[in-house]
């Protein structure tokens, strides 16, 4: 009975890595690049020096650690933008690992349960698919809570190896993204709690601790004084965010993210963690997602506002952590398995109503600009010349917002063999046509620029998120 019931367990286990790793592998190319993936190509090209790729980091973009790691992925296998995604892609994959080894360490009984709610969360697929860090973030965030229940358990022996990939894997951390800071104010905040509730020292986490906070010190100087401010489109939290806390788009909607959010609640309530009655490495997980929403808040309030969703797009593993340990607070049996049925029933219609499962079946819905139909019918036209509308980017200067799409635009229409011609419309004067291409998300009206307000419009489209124009100058 034991071995078929084992036997079982291991089929589910691989079921679900498989069905984790065709979502988020399948249609990976599907949709164009959007600005922000530009940018992240446009960095990371192997073609230019060390030194070129740290200076475009300063002037357009923020997410280090990435843009590195496909620098060398391009350097061996070719600057391509069908491959670009594979590499995030492959982050995601990784991750699902990670959490399962996280719920050995934990001693999880549940952990299918658990790699199943990691495993079948859209908002963690759909990043997966994105050429920016957020899969990254997620990889190392588990990586480092891996290495600190390693050095924070007493019976685990070589801390001192484990300090030091602890030491790097958070250092590479805050390299990804700036709010990667948040974990080490995390792992330095448990440290004091422990050693003043508990009067637990450890040395290792201290060392770790010192070290990563000199480091973020450093960082986030060079940062200030280099970076832009954030950017002016987002918003000031208001006062309907705190009965969801991005819920709803972590958990893909607004009842499935009600429903993870009282549960959690529920749980933690119940379990009187929050009363610190004795200690308990998994401590660091509570106070995890509690700073993960206090820090940027606060910063939003006092600042300026930086919180955006995706941004903290790891408190997806504290709260799933956190809710599947927490189940057995519940007593009575019956309650309990109704709790976990309805958390993957919920789960799974779902992720069925998500493109994710449904391009199985049907059409896929574009999301991101359509810019493959705006060069099909560019191609189709006499006038094969064209430029982007680019006067609103207030996040970096016109001048590298233009190399940025340029870039991709010239790389992405060589490699669907469409003979075009970008152009800067500053300087065009060769021509008595041009196509304006206007990206709808970076300007809302699309009017025609400055230079080009009084000429003639021959034609107009619309696709998805873009809006183009054949002007006669």
């Amino acid at each position: 009975m034991i071995y078929y019931k084992n036997l079982i367990s291991i089929i589910v286990f691989f079921l679900i890595i498989f069905a984790g790793t065709i979502l988020r592998l399948y249609n990976l190319n599907f949709d164009n690049f959007w600005i922000d993936e530009m940018v992240t190509f446009w960095v990371s090209d192997p073609n230019i020096s060390l030194k070129e790729t740290i200076k475009r980091n300063f002037d357009a973009d923020s997410h280090f650690l990435l843009n590195y790691f496909l620098k060398i992925y391009f350097s061996i296998f070719s600057y391509n933008i069908n491959l670009a995604r594979y590499l995030t892609a492959v982050f995601g994959i990784f991750s699902i690992f990670l959490i399962f080894y996280l719920s050995l360490l934990l001693k999880e009984k549940r952990f299918l349960f658990l790699i199943f709610l990691f495993s079948a969360n859209n908002y963690l697929i759909q990043f997966s698919q994105e050429l920016r860090s957020y899969s990254l973030i997620v990889l190392l965030t588990l990586i480092s809570l891996i290495f600190f229940f390693k050095i924070t358990d007493e019976k685990v022996k070589k801390k001192k190896l484990f300090t030091i990939f602890f030491i790097l894997t958070n250092i590479l951390i805050v390299l990804t993204h700036i709010f990667g800071i948040i974990l080490i104010f995390s792992f330095i905040l448990f440290e004091t709690l422990t050693n003043f509730r508990f009067k637990k020292k450890n040395v290792f986490l201290r060392i770790s601790n010192l070290t990563s906070v000199t480091f973020s010190f450093f960082f986030v100087l060079i940062y200030i004084l280099n970076f832009t401010p954030p950017p002016d489109w987002i918003p000031q939290i208001k006062s309907k965010f705190f009965t969801n806390f991005f819920f709803s788009s972590f958990f893909g909607s607004r009842m499935l993210g009600l429903f993870h959010l009282i549960l959690l609640i529920y749980l933690i309530a119940k379990s009187k963690m929050l009363t610190f009655r004795k200690y308990d490495q998994k401590l660091i997980l509570l106070i995890f997602l509690f700073f993960s929403y206090l820090i940027p808040i606060t910063y939003g309030y006092f600042v300026k506002p930086i919180l955006q969703g995706k941004y903290i797009i790891f408190v997806i593993i504290p709260v799933l952590v956190i809710t599947v340990n927490l189940i057995d607070v519940i007593k009575r049996e019956i309650f309990k398995k109704i709790f976990i049925f309805l958390t993957i029933l919920f789960t799974i219609t779902n992720i069925s109503t998500e493109s994710t499962v449904k391009q199985f079946f049907f059409d896929r819905p574009l999301y991101k600009p359509d810019l493959k139909s705006v060069f099909d019918t560019i191609a189709k036209s006499q006038h094969k010349d064209y430029s982007f509308n680019i006067e609103k980017g207030n996040w970096t200067s016109e001048k590298t917002l233009n190399s940025i799409i340029k870039n991709y635009s010239t790389k992405y229409t060589m490699l669907i063999n469409l003979n075009l011609n970008f152009q800067d419309y500053n300087n065009f004067k060769n021509k008595d046509y041009l196509w304006m291409i206007c990206l709808t998300d970076l300007n809302q009206k699309c009017d025609l620029p400055g230079i080009l307000k009084n000429k003639f419009i021959v034609e107009e489209g619309n696709f998805n998120k873009v809006n183009i124009k054949l002007i006669k100058l």
